[in-house]
């Protein structure tokens, strides 16, 4: 089986983090982890980054890497991407032409020119299911990876890659369908995927780990469980410091009758390198958005 190996970047407003992961015979490993705080806010405007800023922190990851191994993946936030379902036949045209009627649909739904969006679309049984980017959101990105020396394979959404480093760590762990309620030091993350929902939302969690603030993650967890009757989780998984992880796991086990635990983000990879502590608990989207990168080489649709 051939080796893969694929760095996943998430961009924060003052901070990158960079998970660099290899696949080979079904093994995982971590090869690089690192965080890099940026003084200067990241984010100019509409999700748009100051590439500049950060070109050079992006190259000093680069030449950490193993030779020749300059693969990159990233994600976008899901405010930056609009989702539209277009009911278009192509039953009467060259499929060659799919792209260009997928994009002239989705232009004329929207009002937005083929030349101020990347557009990307999956086929439904009558029509397309379309995901959208302002240009300058995934440009502003590709241009910080290359003028930095990285080859971008990937440009994927957060919640896609979120959810696959939840899919790899129910994986490792041989469980099915849990939830994972990561806690953060700027937000709060929860995630779920199962046959029949994919669920993920994320919103901002301040440094302190006040009562209040606490108290809103057990009322959305409460308003997931609500919602999804149908789709009830098989346990909970608490990623957080350990005094964040007592409080949430009593208030969790009256809402909740399954298994709650606390997650261990180390244990979800093979790792040779030492990795600091403060550091697992920024992987998750960088480590997904590299997984991400890892199936679409080994799938052959990487760019």
């Amino acid at each position: 089986m051939r080796k893969f190996i694929v760095t996943g970047i998430d961009i924060r407003r003052h901070r990158v983090t960079a998970v660099t992961l290899k696949r080979q015979h079904n093994i995982l490993s971590l090869l690089n982890c690192e965080s890099i705080a940026v003084t200067d806010d990241i984010f100019s405007e509409n999700e748009v980054i100051s590439y500049q800023k950060i070109v050079n922190k992006l190259a000093g990851v680069r030449k950490r890497l193993p030779f020749f191994q300059h693969r990159a993946a990233i994600s976008v936030p899901e405010l930056a991407v609009m989702t539209r379902t277009l009911r278009l036949s192509l039953h009467d045209h060259d499929k060659s032409l799919e792209s260009w009627l997928v994009y002239q649909a989705f232009s004329e739904k929207t009002s937005l020119s083929r030349e101020s969006v990347c557009l990307d679309y999956v086929v439904l049984d009558e029509g397309y299911q379309v995901y959208a980017a302002k240009r300058e959101v995934i440009e502003s990105r590709l241009q910080a990876i290359r003028q930095a020396g990285l080859k971008p394979v990937l440009v994927d959404t957060e919640k896609q890659a979120f959810l696959q480093f939840l899919l790899e760590a129910m994986s490792h762990f041989q469980r099915r369908e849990w939830l994972l309620l990561d806690v953060g030091e700027e937000m709060v993350v929860v995630g779920f995927i199962s046959t029949e929902l994919n669920f993920y939302r994320q919103f901002p969690f301040p440094g302190q780990k006040s009562d209040p603030t606490l108290e809103r993650i057990l009322q959305e967890v409460q308003r997931f469980l609500s919602l999804h009757q149908s789709s009830l989780p098989n346990g909970i998984w608490v990623k957080g410091s350990s005094g964040v992880y007592q409080v949430l796991s009593s208030g969790l086990s009256k809402l909740f009758d399954g298994p709650i635990e606390r997650f261990t983000t180390a244990a979800v990879f093979q790792t040779s390198v030492p990795v600091a502590d403060h550091l697992w608990g920024v992987i998750p989207l960088a480590a997904g958005s590299a997984l991400r990168g890892l199936i679409a080489l080994e799938n052959g649709y990487a760019a």
